[in-house]
């Protein structure tokens, strides 16, 4: 398994260059247009956390991986209510009809972060917990990378309207960084565990259409911001 976790690590400094985190760096536009696809989210992160209570999750059982998944669907299933109070407080509540924000998360622009979901359950559902846990570890290491830059615009916000954002500010980071998954003798464990020659073949395959589905998907996050600019959604705020 020790292998499969290095693979991860390489295949985050690619996605740690994707242009939206770039885009999110670049002090020149106002830092809530450069959270202004935080609507688009909506389908990833609340997806994400239905897929910990219903898909992740296996109760009872008595493999130790499959334990630690557990105790991570605990941790994480419900970060989603922090994106809908941070959408409120980036003023974007009144810049849709319900309607309209109703079709936005079936529309083309959510189609990628809507995926996201979609693929990680279909894999889910076959998946032996070693492989689920592959699925978790790339969500995990693609989520530090995005709130580790989400973080700075946060606080750059923060600054200006004396507003805490939980979603995408340091509160969100904190969690993330003290999951179970990420504590050292979770990681001693995990890096310990013998894998046969087919689960590693399925492994690594699952590691690079994982990492394609959420980098699609920050790509359209990008995609939709970069249409904000002279938008309704920010002249409202």
């Amino acid at each position: 398994m020790k292998e499969i976790l290095k693979f991860i690590e390489q295949k985050k400094q690619d996605f740690v260059k994707l242009p939206l985190f770039k885009f999110m760096q670049d002090k020149s536009i106002d830092p809530k247009q450069r959270l202004s696809f935080a609507p688009c989210l909506v389908p990833l992160a609340m997806g994400f956390g239905e897929l910990c209570n219903i898909a992740f999750r296996q109760e009872p059982t008595t493999n130790k991986i499959q334990e630690l998944i557990n105790k991570h669907t605990y941790e994480e299933h419900f970060h989603w209510q922090w994106l809908l109070e941070d959408i409120g407080k980036l003023g974007l509540d009144d810049s849709l009809r319900l309607t309209d924000a109703i079709n936005l998360m079936w529309a083309e622009e959510t189609k990628k972060n809507r995926a996201v979901c979609s693929f990680l359950g279909q894999y889910n559902f076959h998946a032996d917990p070693v492989l689920r846990l592959v699925l978790i570890e790339v969500s995990e290491v693609t989520a530090n990378v995005f709130f580790s830059i989400t973080k700075t615009v946060a606080e750059e916000l923060q600054k200006n309207t004396g507003q805490e954002y939980r979603y995408f500010g340091m509160c969100h980071l904190n969690v993330e960084n003290t999951h179970t998954l990420g504590k050292k003798d979770a990681v001693v464990f995990l890096e310990s565990i013998e894998i046969t020659e087919e689960t590693r073949e399925k492994a690594f395959e699952l590691v690079k259409l994982a990492f394609e589905a959420y980098t699609e998907a920050m790509n359209e996050l990008l995609a939709y911001a970069k249409k904000q600019e002279n938008s309704k959604l920010l002249q409202v705020a």
